[in-house]
């Protein structure tokens, strides 16, 4: 379904067989006619948008750029593909290109994260066979163009700039169109859920440090002191009220760190176990991000020394720090 929403601006709904259903691409119709992501690689994918932007009296030759807003396979999926057909140049931010481009060599070194953490091997197994198979649904990029923070992407009649908002992703970006008070938001900002900060390490050695969550609270600080008055997400439905959501998901993190300190109290417990109590019934498509949501957590708590990492047989234990 495609539907116009601002001035130049068409929303289309591609599908993706994930909870989520579908993903938001939005078609800029100002020269450079933009696309801003482009859904997973999928012939129905595909199909769904050719024929949504012929409804609007376009096509794929139309476009001339394509922004992606990070390197998730629902995002950048076809980008690939629709580059080929177009000619138009990629955008990404230059940490989710190398993203994109080592992830198939990094499944050993989430395999040993994952057990670290104390995921069962056979969950850890179903977990990266998941990922691993899609994959198949998003074609590695070759050539792109790199946007970091506070680079202006021009249009004709207007100037629009890449805000780094890391955290969902290390190198997600988010697009401001200034006068209009317009952002952009990928996965950064949604209206019915609440962002997953996906695991990401700086450094593979011990002792591991799982930054995302805090660079992602981070990041919406940066968003909050944005003159904005509309969010356009990368799934779901439009947000009037950025700074009501913003204040509603720190309050949530808030929730969750205690829920996460207060799950302790009983002793000490891998990231893996505090999941569960987190998330039952975990599937193996949601272990990672069950996971994730853990360590993000007891890494902010353990830099406020609220907890402590105790390694036992391999993995990582979490305990509550005593009181002096």
């Amino acid at each position: 379904m495609s539907v116009k929403i601002f001035e130049k601006i068409f929303k289309i709904e591609l599908p993706i067989p994930f909870p989520l259903k579908t993903t938001n691409v939005f078609f800029i119709d100002e020269p450079p006619r933009t696309l801003i992501d482009t859904g997973i690689k999928t012939g129905v994918s595909f199909e769904t948008l050719k024929r949504e932007l012929e409804e609007i009296g376009f096509s794929f030759q139309s476009i001339e750029r394509i922004l992606i807003t990070h390197g998730h396979i629902d995002h950048y999926g076809q980008a690939k593909k629709i580059a080929s057909i177009s000619g138009a140049q990629i955008y990404i931010h230059p940490k989710e290109y190398g993203r994109i481009r080592s992830i198939i060599h990094s499944f050993g070194l989430l395999r040993s994260i994952l057990l670290r953490n104390g995921v069962p091997e056979e969950l850890v197994t179903q977990a990266i066979h998941y990922i691993e198979s899609a994959q198949g649904m998003a074609d590695s990029l070759e050539e792109a163009f790199f946007l970091t923070d506070g680079d202006s992407i021009p249009f004709n009649s207007m100037t629009w700039r890449a805000i780094h908002c890391p955290g969902h992703s290390p190198g997600l970006l988010c697009f401001y169109w200034p006068e209009k008070k317009i952002l952009f938001t990928g996965d950064h900002l949604l209206k019915e859920i609440t962002p997953n900060p996906f695991m990401n390490l700086p450094e593979a050695r011990a002792p591991l440090r799982y930054p995302s969550l805090k660079e992602y609270l981070q990041s919406l600080k940066k968003v909050e002191e944005l003159d904005v008055s509309f969010l356009l997400p990368g799934h779901g439905e439009e947000v009037i009220d950025p700074k009501g959501l913003i204040q509603s998901t720190f309050f949530h993190h808030k929730q969750r760190m205690d829920h996460v300190a207060s799950s302790l109290l009983k002793g000490p417990k891998t990231p893996f176990e505090i999941a569960m109590d987190l998330f039952p019934d975990v599937s193996p498509f949601e272990v990672f991000l069950g996971i994730s949501e853990a360590v993000g957590h007891l890494e902010i708590l353990k830099e406020e020394g609220r907890v402590r990492v105790i390694e036992k047989d391999g993995k990582d234990y979490y305990a509550l720090e005593e009181s002096p």
